[in-house]
């Protein structure tokens, strides 16, 4: 079990840093796939929003506290007078006080659903921060086994070109030769179709193969997001 905790993919080594020199240059290319791939930006921002979800839900027990104050009626209106008189019959106004308890009522209200389920909602804020980030790898582990596929076809597909150049070139002179030789009777009929037959076949799979490197090109293109004349690398071949 310990040897497969050891194991474990350091997700920051799939695709390195932008801000980090690239090893090789196949390590260059992965990082422009991940740079320049929209869906690389989607991922990213999917992390954000629920970074952003996350701590909004923590919050959101604040949402069903409610408090209400209420000022008691009798101490808001004004207070009654009343008129007085005296044995000589002077008149007094008397002005009665609104002295009544209590004076306020203050009251919160708690949805104790709301705090008690908390928690719970916190953790699942937390999980799917993580399924954003396991897709942000997942996605990193797509692009790089993408990008170096595409890369080796390419190369393959040169190999292929310049296999088939040269077969061709060599065919192309054999034909030469032995137009010459059936020209001067050296040669057969025979001889000579086959050679001219041999030739127009090298010729035939030596353009099939420059399509195959130029559509290996195109790919590689649509993956790094820039046109294969725009890379720059001091280890990049032509």
């Amino acid at each position: 079990m310990n040897s497969l905790f050891a194991q474990q993919t350091d997700f920051e080594t799939v695709i390195i840093p932008v801000e980090t020199k690239a090893r090789d240059f196949s390590e260059y290319l992965v990082q422009l796939a991940w740079l320049n791939n929209p869906e690389s930006a989607i991922v990213q921002d999917e992390v954000k929003n629920a970074q952003d979800l996350a701590k909004n839900t923590r919050k959101e027990w604040m949402r069903d506290v409610q408090g209400t104050f209420n000022l008691n009626e009798g101490n808001v209106r004004k207070a009654p007078q009343t008129t007085v008189a005296d044995s000589n019959g002077n008149v007094t106004s008397i002005v009665t006080s609104n002295a009544f308890y209590p004076r306020y009522n203050v009251s919160v209200n708690v949805n104790m659903y709301s705090v008690l389920s908390q928690k719970t909602k916190n953790r699942v804020g937390n999980r799917e921060i993580q399924i954003a980030e396991h897709r942000v790898n997942q996605r990193k582990l797509e692009i790089r086994a993408e990008t170096l596929s595409r890369f080796t076809s390419y190369k393959v597909a040169k190999a292929i070109f310049n296999t088939r150049t040269l077969a061709e070139q060599e065919s192309y002179a054999s034909y030469i030769l032995v137009q010459q030789l059936y020209k001067s009777d050296e040669k057969t009929l025979d001889e000579y179709t086959t050679s001219t037959t041999m030739y127009y076949q090298a010729q035939e799979a030596r353009i099939r193969a420059e399509a195959d490197v130029q559509l290996a090109k195109f790919q590689l293109e649509a993956m790094i997001g820039l046109k294969w004349e725009q890379v720059q690398h001091p280890l990049k071949e032509d």
